[in-house]
């Protein structure tokens, strides 16, 4: 401290930490977004394309997932908004934010390698989403990501028991689960 710097009083020094805990806090509920935007859009995703390919003759029933593009661009969208309206990332967000890049990065490299929809794209992907789920629920030390975690990992090893029309409706549930709840508990959190 150069002898031009005032120390810090005690009630700054505690604005200080008082904004800093309710920067953290703000975070903690805005991961509520992102699980509740892919919850929702992972459910229709998964119920149209098994509506598509068990009730309908329409040729190409897959095209059903590509509601993720109204997913990927809220996502990107509100992410910009955010870090601009906060004027500050911190190591926390990300942390979040690598995880789920590091998520989007291997979907379309398994999207690439497997050309047609198979059997076990359901459950490979619904793994990759278990991981990151439970590694976001431990960045922001919030359990029901970690349970919901559990739930998305256990419909990922019973996807690759079952048929790919009933596995769109594991993915359905998994995300219900693992998404849904968590998140609107997050969102709700008052803490």
């Amino acid at each position: 401290m150069t002898s031009k710097e005032q120390p810090l009083s005690k009630k700054q020094s505690l604005g200080i930490i008082n904004e800093m805990i309710q920067r953290a806090k703000g975070e903690f509920k805005e991961s509520a977004f992102y699980f509740l935007l892919w919850g929702w859009v992972i459910i229709a995703g998964s119920i149209s394309h098994f509506v598509l390919l068990q009730y309908s003759s329409f040729p190409h029933p897959e095209w059903a997932w590509a509601i993720i593009i109204i997913g990927i661009v809220a996502s990107f969208t509100k992410g910009i908004r955010d870090k601009e309206l906060s004027g500050a990332t911190t190591y926390s967000s990300h942390i979040h934010t690598t995880v789920w890049t590091v998520f989007m990065i291997n979907y379309f490299i398994v999207l690439f390698f497997i050309s047609e929809i198979n059997s076990y794209i359901t459950p490979l992907i619904l793994i990759m989403a278990a991981s990151s789920t439970y590694l976001s629920g431990a960045i922001i030390k919030f359990r029901p990501l970690k349970w919901g975690a559990g739930f998305i990992w256990l419909m990922g090893v019973l996807s690759f028991m079952i048929s790919l029309p009933h596995q769109l409706l594991t993915a359905a549930a998994a995300v219900f689960v693992g998404y849904l709840v968590p998140g609107y508990i997050l969102k709700n959190n008052e803490e």
